[in-house]
């Protein structure tokens, strides 16, 4: 009993080990999907619709469901604006918010906010001018409005930027309920930077104080925004915007005392998602981001794409190791220094569009790169390749009789005329796989204004099955319930197959 015991053990930490393995592999990812929202009007009400879609290619389908809206009539509804984690709407000459998440709109009643005629200005769905005076307006944890008057803010307001907490809670709706995910969303602002005609503030929201940040020309003023930092500067202050508290730092001097002294506004920030930024003050430097300030260095940017650096004929994919070797010519001696970092492009067919698309991968828009030892060496990975096609081409094409999904040519022999794309569906099994199949089974439906034909993971099944027992006629494109239907019918044409050559259900 006692080995039987130890077998069992040793099993489950095998698995687990395995599940960990894949989950970790080269190329593989996680399950992801995009939600979007939008209202139907029906003669018994007004609708929350919510359509989830795959992720990958944005266009498979995954789920769509929709509730009721009590508390507001569908009598002359119009949609004012849609933005974040909310749509707000005008009824009956009043204006009402509608939160994106089925499981709040179908508990709360959906209460008005203010009379059409004592609003003057609306601002990014939550700030409205009443009476002279600007509120603030979301919705509590618990589903309540929460009105806050701002003080002493001026009419001509103008929103630059707001601090989201909104991947905090794409985090916890992997490891956690619908229900939390949606309590997140429904407060995901927490700060916002605003201007008006005499300065730029911070809004904290849950305080309701505004905050001055000083020495700025409003005229000359510039924002802006990147991964993990944002800027703020005029022609002689920059500050540095911390995006994680929204604080700011004023990094002025550090400039002055490397001889920045001709003006900001004449320089361009470039963004970087695979290094840290840089900026070029148009006078032959590039400057660094590195650490909390920006440092001067004699190099250029490789080509248009400003992500690549050449210093003395060597290329850098990352300033902090340009900015590292640059170091380490000026003090040699210094122990810190762990090598050149510099990458071999020697093999780059087209140098002047080349462009880096993850921390190891390259693309000059006709070969994709891989860096190996420093080196970029041409690659024919399919799963990386086909997705670049996939962002510069379009998940499908059709042309004449012949159909391309992620670039991968489909049998269309039984087709009579050119196909009709009526959309696709997947039958949303969520986990970790391979960019090739996201962990379910996806169908793509076609028609040739005769039959309807199905590809089951086209990837891999390049041949269609065709549903006999249906008829083109009258099908709806893109419509979720006609594809649910469609890949009932399919499935059950699969497992009526002897051969059952697709084997997945």
């Amino acid at each position: 009993m006692k080995h039987l015991i130890q077998q069992i053990i040793l099993l489950i930490i095998y698995l687990v080990f395995i599940e960990f393995a894949q989950a970790s592999a080269p190329n593989r990812r996680c399950y992801s999907f995009d939600t979007h929202h939008n209202l139907l009007f029906k003669k018994d009400g007004i609708y929350l619709q919510e359509t989830v879609k795959d992720g990958h290619n944005k266009i498979s389908y995954v789920s769509q469901s929709k509730v009721r809206l009590k508390g507001i009539e569908n009598k002359g509804v119009r949609v004012i604006s849609d933005y974040g984690n909310k749509i707000l709407v005008l009824s009956n000459s009043k204006y009402y918010f509608i939160p994106k998440s089925l499981s709040k709109a179908k508990n709360y009643e959906i209460t008005p906010l203010f009379n059409e005629n004592e609003v003057s200005k609306i601002a990014s769905n939550n700030f409205f001018l009443v009476s002279g005076n600007w509120y603030y307006v979301s919705y509590t944890s618990e589903g309540n409005l929460d009105k806050h008057k701002i003080p002493k803010f001026k009419e001509n307001m103008e929103i630059i930027a707001a601090y989201h907490n909104g991947n905090l809670a794409k985090f916890y709706h992997w490891y956690f309920s619908k229900d939390i995910e949606d309590r997140f969303l429904l407060k995901s602002v927490d700060k916002v930077l605003l201007k008006d005609d005499n300065a730029v503030y911070i809004y904290d929201i849950s305080k309701n104080k505004l905050k001055k940040i000083p020495h700025l020309t409003l005229s000359q003023t510039h924002f802006v925004e990147s991964n993990y930092i944002s800027y703020l500067y005029d022609d002689d202050t920059f500050y540095l915007i911390d995006r994680k508290n929204f604080t700011y730092t004023d990094i002025t001097k550090k400039f002055n005392q490397q001889g920045k002294y001709n003006g900001f506004t004449k320089a361009e920030i470039y963004p970087s998602y695979y290094s840290n930024d840089s900026m070029d003050t148009k006078d032959g430097l590039i400057w660094l981001s590195i650490g909390d300030h920006f440092t001067p260095v004699k190099a250029t940017y490789l080509n248009a794409y400003k992500d690549l650096y050449v210093y003395h004929n060597k290329v850098y994919a990352n300033n902090r190791d340009l900015f590292d070797f640059i170091h380490h010519e000026t003090a040699p001696s210094d122990p810190s220094y762990d090598g050149d970092k510099s990458i071999d492009i020697s093999n780059v067919q087209n140098p002047s569009e080349l462009h880096q698309i993850s921390y190891s991968e390259f693309f000059d828009n006709q070969q994709l790169y891989v860096e190996e030892s420093r080196r970029l060496e041409e690659t024919e990975d399919p799963s990386a390749y086909r997705q670049l096609l996939i962002d510069t081409k379009g998940h499908i094409r059709i042309r004449d009789k012949q159909i391309f999904i992620d670039e991968q040519q489909l049998n269309t022999d039984k087709f009579h005329d050119t196909p009709i794309f009526l959309g696709s569906i997947l039958d949303g099994k969520m986990q970790c796989s391979s960019f090739s199949n996201l962990g379910g089974n996806y169908f793509y439906f076609f028609t040739d204004g005769k039959k309807v034909y199905a590809y089951i993971n086209p990837e891999e099944n390049q041949k269609p099955i065709v549903l006999d027992n249906i008829s083109p006629q009258n099908l709806k494109v893109n419509d979720f319930d006609t594809l649910k239907e469609l890949q009932n019918i399919c499935i059950t044409t699969v497992k009526k197959s002897k051969s059952n050559i697709y084997g997945y259900f």
